[in-house]
């Protein structure tokens, strides 16, 4: 079943002022969290476009999940993608997704590369509704559980 989907939701820059939020959200999302040290230096990179998705609250907003990727030339890696386990199934990685697409896609961007834990049954269907093809394995990809990764591809044109 669906969960219900999120209206009170705004898709902005990432920004060294949503490190820690994302930082909570590795931890509860993946074996091998990213530290604060590495996002710091994901988003130091010219060639790296970051998003966060912030969900407003009578408290104030919180980041449900964010996105990122590397360019180069014409094409793009997206190096990692997470929503707060809480939040899943809204439309929060859809949304995301999305954004990334339309705006690199303006840059003229062509091809978008992935690579998911074969076993992310989610992701990949969220990937495919999007476009993304499988176009290879990398064997034993993720170190800490020894998994295959599928290598997915989207062509923007």
């Amino acid at each position: 079943m669906r969960g219900k989907e999120i209206k009170n939701l705004r898709i902005v820059p990432f920004s060294v002022n949503h490190v820690n939020d994302a930082v909570r959200i590795e931890q509860v999302s993946f074996p091998t969290p990213w530290s604060y040290d590495a996002f710091i230096s994901e988003l130091k990179l010219r060639n790296t476009k970051a998003l966060v998705a912030l969900l407003s609250a009578e408290e104030g907003e919180r980041v449900a999940g964010y996105i990122l990727g590397r360019f180069a030339a014409d094409e793009m890696e997206i190096t990692n993608l997470a929503v707060h386990p809480e939040l899943r199934r809204r439309g929060i990685a859809r949304a995301l997704l999305w954004h990334l697409v339309e705006r690199v896609r303006s840059r003229g961007i062509k091809k978008i590369f992935l690579e998911v834990r074969e076993n992310n049954k989610p992701a990949i269907r969220l990937y495919e509704k999007f476009g993304f093809k499988k176009v290879g394995i990398r064997r034993g990809y993720y170190v800490d559980t020894g998994e295959d990764a599928l290598v997915m591809r989207l062509e923007t044109e």
